[in-house]
């Protein structure tokens, strides 16, 4: 794990694109928005957003819709790193991946074999983890 104060020059495009991915954030109940980005091998990124609903839990996390269209952009698709950023009322915003988002960004890199990167905003600057791993040292490994 790193911390910086600012983003690690390999990263930027990919927080860049978690941060343009909160305008496609709905949080109206909340009223914090989740970006989420996926900087894949063949260099495209891949974004998403949180979505709040009514029917609580019935809402989806910025990582998790991003994951969900990283495995929908087709099976070749592997992610190199990943960026979550977060905004309350439009101003930045500490964050980290909640419980169920660390254990499905694992379950992705476990299923392609390979680590990603993983950075989000906290403490004052960026922390940058070389695998997802590093979310959930006592991970779920299935049965």
């Amino acid at each position: 794990m790193q911390k910086s104060v600012s983003v690690p020059r390999h990263l930027e495009k990919v927080v860049e694109a978690a941060g343009e991915a909160l305008a496609l954030s709905r949080a109206p109940y909340s009223g914090i928005s989740v970006g989420a980005a996926a900087l894949l091998g063949s260099g495209r990124i891949i974004k998403g957003a949180n979505w709040e609903s009514p029917s609580y839990p019935a809402g989806v996390c910025a990582e998790r819709a991003m994951l969900s269209a990283v495995f929908a952009s087709g099976a070749d698709a592997v992610i190199v790193a990943v960026a979550v950023v977060a905004s309350a009322g439009g101003a930045g915003m500490d964050i980290s991946p909640c419980g169920i988002c660390r254990q499905s960004l694992l379950d992705a890199q476990n299923m392609q074999g390979t680590p990603f990167e993983v950075i989000f905003r906290y403490g004052g600057g960026y922390v940058t983890l070389d695998s997802a791993a590093e979310l959930l040292p006592f991970a779920f490994s299935g049965i």
